[in-house]
């Protein structure tokens, strides 16, 4: 039989949706019951955010494999520590502080308490795709000499906490078609769509002007495509697939409509991803005419999926949504310019231009001299508990029942208040965050961002 009978990990969900943010403190409790007394070489937790790629590719009839990773941060916490070990983490790592117990540990079931604040700072949200995933990972691990560590693991799902005040704007493009073989004349297409950045689930607001001066009935069709794409050692890999596709209504030859249609986004869509250095999840919309024996005219906008209730600006309400105009009027053939989206190269980091801006854009600020608006006022409390939801109940510090026959019931480990999440988790300061007692018209630094982990980038095969 063996001596460690239980080593688990469980934590308090902070929401109904059992999901985390920057800034959110995770709490929980670690339970190690063993049958006799033993010795423990080390006991404790960590919680690391990273993202990993890999994929293998076949040229040549030789096989060649690429991978990966950055590591966002990563957190650990002591329940017992090897003092030969102190001061010998890995770089990057850090330690919080909690209660050191004695390596001796008596027969029964303990209960260790633990506690970690997630950094601030810019990271992507949880993933899984086709050759790489983003995690978030709960890990406690158990070191005694001479046996082989046990482990017990849970993974968070993290949603960042994003800015979309510049994702709010609608969207227009154009587009027209010269036919040439089976159909004679031109077609022109104008669409406009309420805005960038939805939620999953919302609705699409599309309005399109279509002149449909060919020989041919023209069917208008609506498309939107996910394409995942991944870096690693210079090379990439890109997978994409159609999330849905649907058939508008049939435009008469020579003949001019205006059409308005909302569409629904599915419920279980990925968020997008476009702040990882390593991978990107992106989103594309497309509205185009079905023209029989030859390409379609198409008109492609980025769309970005955002967190379900994303927090917005004070002041910044979304824009009404106004389709394109007049088919007849001036310039309706000359699309208005893009938003810059798209995959970078490999060796970029960081988000698109104009895709998660900064925390205080220029339309927050217009007065440089005014102070910035409090992060409360920007941000509530992330940890407060959704209306009517219950946490679960703490487990238990110790269950006489438990206890093995023959042996006295064993004390409960000392157990002290964990300190707050700012002693051992500094972090970057909060966006838009004032100090007690600044002087009149203080004004933050921008926060900055992470520095991203190193990776090995071996030669590459040519």
């Amino acid at each position: 039989m063996s001596t460690v009978k239980q080593l688990s990990l469980t934590y308090d969900a902070v929401n109904n949706s059992n999901t985390f943010t920057n800034g959110d403190v995770i709490n929980g409790r670690v339970v190690f019951e063993v049958t006799k007394e033993v010795t423990i070489t080390s006991l404790y937790i960590k919680c690391k955010g990273e993202a990993k790629v890999s994929w293998s590719e076949r040229r040549n009839d030789k096989s060649y494999s690429y991978s990966a990773s950055e590591r966002y941060f990563k957190l650990k916490q002591y329940f017992i520590q090897d003092p030969s070990k102190k001061g010998k983490e890995d770089p990057g790592v850090i330690l919080t502080s909690g209660e050191i117990y004695s390596n001796v540990v008596k027969p029964g079931r303990h209960v260790y308490p633990f506690s970690f604040q997630l950094p601030h700072g810019n990271f992507p949200a949880s993933f899984v795709g086709c050759h790489g995933s983003v995690k978030y990972i709960l890990e406690v691990t158990l070191d005694r000499s001479w046996k082989m560590d046990r482990t017990d693991k849970k993974e968070i799902i993290f949603v960042p906490r994003l800015s979309g005040v510049h994702l709010m704007n609608p969207q227009s493009g154009s587009t027209d078609k010269k036919m040439k073989l089976f159909t004679s004349g031109n077609a022109s297409v104008k669409a406009t769509i309420d805005k960038m950045g939805y939620m999953k689930g919302e609705i699409i607001k599309v309005s399109t002007d279509v002149d449909n001066s060919s020989s041919r009935d023209l069917k208008l069709k609506y498309c939107l495509e996910q394409c995942q794409s991944f870096f690693a050692q210079g090379h990439s890999k890109y997978s994409s697939c159609t999330i849905f596709k649907i058939v508008g209504d049939s435009i008469p030859s020579g003949s001019k409509q205006r059409v308005s249609t909302d569409l629904t986004l599915p419920p279980n869509l990925e968020l997008s991803i476009t702040n990882c250095r390593i991978m990107k999840v992106e989103y594309m919309f497309k509205v185009y005419l079905d023209v029989p024996y030859a390409s379609d005219p198409e008109i492609v906008f980025p769309v970005i999926i955002l967190p379900a209730g994303q927090i917005f600006a004070p002041g910044q309400n979304q824009p009404s949504f106004q389709p394109y105009g007049n088919p007849g009027g001036p310039g309706w053939n000359q699309p208005p310019p893009q938003p810059a989206f798209g995959s970078g190269p490999p060796g970029t980091f960081g988000p698109a231009p104009g895709v998660y801006p900064g925390p205080f854009p220029s339309p927050m600020c217009p007065n440089p001299d005014a102070l910035p608006p409090s992060y409360a006022s920007l941000y509530p409390n992330p940890n407060s508990t959704a209306p009517g939801f219950n946490p679960p109940p703490s487990a238990p510090l110790f269950n006489p029942q438990d206890a093995p026959m023959g042996y006295p019931n064993p004390p409960v480990p000392q157990q002290h208040p964990v300190p707050s999440a700012p002693q051992f988790c500094p972090g970057p300061v909060a966006p838009g965050y004032v100090p007690e007692g600044a002087p009149t018209g203080y004004w933050p630094n921008p926060p900055t961002q992470p520095e991203p982990y190193p990776t090995k980038s071996p030669e590459k095969h040519e």
